[in-house]
């Protein structure tokens, strides 16, 4: 039986063609773009499992506001280094305690003995203990005396191969230079490790031990600042331990602001409090500090691919409904002789499981094609065939392929299967199909979606159009960033060099933002403001926008001392009207009054998604902190890039040994636009997609309705309708149809895309135009497609229809 209910399955599907390439094809788009998404689900779910010992490693954080970009307290893996001691002292459940330390904000010099000095960006610096909490699997060398020495240094075997062409690398020498001015020193390799499977939350290139992470700075007040990492024995107690973590730490911080002379209650106040936590180093890269986890990132994609594939199986559905009719008398006769109603469902069923199966092939051939393409969306690497997790996936999938085939084939199985044999071999066929109520339900459901899909793109991209084109504050032209920290001599150098207008440094740009929130007294009340230190010149180099007063100038000897220009927003909360005003700044050794000179424009040095912070701009004389490495360059016209290359001359002079790295103020500000860019880009790719199959649906169903109503509109036309009458006839349900769509569409598309726009703290007010457009654009390419087959029936001999048969 089986055997014959192939054969039946392949002359079906060779004697539809048409119709099987249009099913297999709407199931390729839907299954590919869950295919690509489940793998990426995978490949997020993947990090920090290349070794059991990683079940019992923790991450500390920390509750603070340094380092934040809206100057409040946020959970952060950036520890006070001293944290790591007290864990050894206070809690014997902790095994080990390791600390680690990224070096460079925007990488490390590495030079090795016959080649150029190259930026290495995942460079860390880690303690003796390192390689027991984390149990790296060692090519070269031991675990055991690895980096128990200073001057030591273990590479990756991938890394290894980069620099010398082999991992044999035991004994050479890394010259390190942790900045540009630094004369560098030399480590020796005393190890090379594995590159893990699966991704791990903590990467890096090469593990440098220099002996200071061994020791704390001294003094209450001395802080440093990195991530740690803990080895806890076996299974613990989290909770119970969490509580003693807790407690351990405010007693901790208690005495330090004791010997400070700080009162713990003042400085915790208005809602901050003291905290440290352990993170499971599983939920470490789902849980990322001051940004959104990969899965609130993923939800909007989630949506849009249960979408898609929704709308490929209800294109199934309608395609196999129309077949329905021509298989009609298969059925009737069947069941005459005898074949059970359970019989005829495992048929079509199978009928369904065979365009699934060559849907699922295909999609895996065209995931495997469009994975590069994926991957630099997603900044990501994955292969399906050279996958940690292949068995899993391939499980996943086979899970999937069985819900899509039952989907996309119990209904069309179950209405040919229940077809009233005796009504099918007399002809009345439309008596022995129901549902067309249902089938109208789907069309609907199809079209709901699509036209979503068309308003969320047309208010994307009017929201995309004014962020782009929003005065950002600033002029992003002719500027760029230096990657460097102030030094004078350099920056006069720099000065010198025709077509160079500004050089100046800030803790403040695009890109490389440093926010110090500081504590103000105003009229008696108190106020937090973030505290920018630039150099005398360099709101100039910024072309930072001013509304009243001036800007910070050489020529007021003040300026330096207790001057300081505010942004509109700091303006704002202060009262509105701050030239001439003076503020005091709370310190824990005395207080210092300061006087507003100039109030400019709010600017962004941030996403669209961020209200910019009220500001207060501090003038120093030195050129900034110098652990910002943001050194600004405005050039005199637009065409600078043989002035840069002079730049490069002067930089190769004073560091040879450290590549020159910049950005430029506008791909900073692009940058910053990305990740909403691409997802107005996999938006139109998916409304695209589910636009087409919405009219594979609506062309299935008006080939379906125009043969149900072959003799109808053979009997109008004997009676004088015209072809255009007959077409305006079919037309005119299917557009009330798509019309009722719309309607349900609205509220749907106006609550999605009222929740993307309110991410935004800069956003349009909800446009009219995106919705109005997208009801005159589904209901002409419905018209167009319905006409089109309307126009077949309706130009047909009434004769061959009212025949007997």
């Amino acid at each position: 039986m089986l055997k014959l209910n192939l054969k039946i399955a392949f002359r079906n599907l060779l004697k539809n063609k048409g119709y099987a390439v249009i099913n297999v094809l709407g199931l390729v788009f839907g299954l590919t773009s869950f295919l690509l998404l489940l793998m990426y689900v995978n490949h997020e779910q993947d990090y920090d499992r290349w070794d059991s010992g990683l079940n019992n490693v923790y991450q500390l954080r920390e509750r603070h506001d340094f380092f934040s970009s809206d100057a409040r307290q946020h959970w952060q893996d950036e520890v006070d280094s001293k944290i790591a001691a007290l864990l050894k002292k206070s809690i014997p459940q902790l095994r080990q305690v390791t600390k680690v330390a990224a070096l460079g904000r925007n990488g490390t010099a590495i030079k090795t003995e016959h080649a150029e000095p190259v930026i290495m960006m995942d460079l860390v610096e880690v303690d003796s203990l390192f390689f027991k909490v984390f149990p790296h699997k060692f090519l070269k060398g031991s675990q055991k005396n690895a980096i128990t020495e200073p001057n030591t240094i273990v590479l990756k075997e991938s890394t290894a191969k980069k620099m010398f062409g082999t991992n044999d690398v035991l004994g050479k020498r890394i010259k390190v230079l942790r900045w540009h001015s630094d004369e560098g020193a030399f480590y020796q390799v005393k190890g090379v490790v594995a590159d893990p499977i699966t991704p791990e939350s903590l990467p890096f290139s090469a593990a440098l031990h220099s002996g200071e992470r061994e020791k704390d700075p001294e003094g209450a007040g001395s802080t440093n600042y990195c991530k740690i990492y803990a080895l806890a024995e076996g299974n613990i107690d989290t909770a119970a331990l969490g509580r003693t973590l807790q407690k351990t730490y405010v007693d901790h911080k208690k005495s330090t602001l004791a010997a400070l002379k700080i009162s713990y209650n003042e400085y915790y106040k208005g809602g901050m409090f003291p905290g440290l936590k352990m993170v499971s180093l599983s939920q470490v890269h789902a849980n990322p500090v001051l940004s959104k986890s990969w899965l609130e990132k993923v939800k909007p994609i989630v949506g849009l691919t249960v979408f898609l594939l929704l709308i490929s199986i209800i294109n199934f559905v309608n395609l196999a409904t129309v077949q329905s009719v021509q298989r009609a008398k298969e059925v009737g006769i069947k069941k005459v002789l005898g074949v059970y109603k359970r019989s005829l469902l495992l048929q079509f069923l199978l009928e369904a499981a065979i365009l699934s199966s060559l849907a699922l092939v295909i999609s895996i051939a065209l995931t495997e094609l469009l994975l590069p393409f994926f991957g630099r969306h997603f900044e990501i690497e994955m292969s399906f065939w050279d996958n940690s997790q292949l068995w899993s996936l391939v499980a996943q999938l086979g899970a999937v392929f069985i819900v899509v085939t039952l989907l996309s084939g119990f209904y069309p199985a179950f209405i040919l299967s229940n077809c009233n044999p005796v009504d099918v071999l007399k002809g009345a066929y439309e008596r022995g199909f129901k549902g067309v109520a249902l089938r109208n339900g789907l069309l609907v459901l199809q079209f709901v979606i699509a036209v979503t899909f068309i308003i969320g793109i047309g208010v994307m991209a009017l929201q995309n159009n004014y962020v782009t084109n929003k005065n950002p504050g600033f002029e992003r032209g002719r500027l760029i960033n230096l990657r460097i920290s102030y030094q004078k001599d350099f920056a006069e150098k720099i000065r010198r060099i025709p077509g160079v207008k500004y050089v100046a440094t800030t803790t403040q740009v695009m890109g490389n933002v440093f926010n110090v929130p500081r504590e103000i007294s105003y009229k008696g009340q108190d106020y937090k403001l973030n505290t920018v230190t630039v150099s005398m010149d360099a709101l100039q180099a910024l072309g930072a926008q001013l509304v009243s007063g001036r800007l910070f100038s050489n020529a007021y000897a003040q300026d330096t001392v207790n001057a300081v220009v505010l942004n509109e927003a700091a303006a704002k909360l202060l009262g509105g009207q701050m030239l001439g005003e003076q503020y005091e700044l709370k310190s824990q050794e005395k207080k210092y009054n300061f006087q507003v000179v100039g109030v400019i424009k709010d600017y962004h040095n941030e996403g669209f998604d961020k209200e910019i912070l009220p500001t207060v701009y501090k003038a120093t004389s030195v050129g900034g902190t110098s652990s910002t490495n943001n050194l600004l360059v405005r050039f005199e016209s637009e065409h600078y890039q043989h002035t840069i290359s002079l730049i490069e001359k002067e930089w190769k002079k004073s560091y040879p040994d450290f590549p020159m790295a910049y950005v430029t103020a506008e791909d900073a500000f692009q940058n910053a636009l990305k990740a909403d860019q691409r997802f107005m880009e996999m938006v139109m790719v998916f409304s695209f997609i589910s636009v087409a199959l919405s009219l594979l649906g609506l062309f299935a169903l008006a080939a379906f309705v125009s043969k149900r109503r072959t003799k109808e509109i053979a009997i109008r036309k004997i009676l004088g309708a015209s072809d255009l009458q007959i077409i305006r006839m079919l037309n005119r349900s299917f557009l009330l149809l798509v019309l009722f769509a719309n309607v349900i569409s609205w509220p749907i598309a106006y609550i999605l895309t009222s929740r993307w726009l309110s991410g935004f703290a800069y956003r349009i007010e909800m446009p009219f135009f995106p919705f109005a457009v997208a009801t005159l654009l589904s209901l002409t390419v419905a018209l167009l497609t319905v006409s089109l087959q309307a126009k077949k029936a309706a130009v047909n001999d009434p004769v061959n229809a009212l025949k007997y048969e």
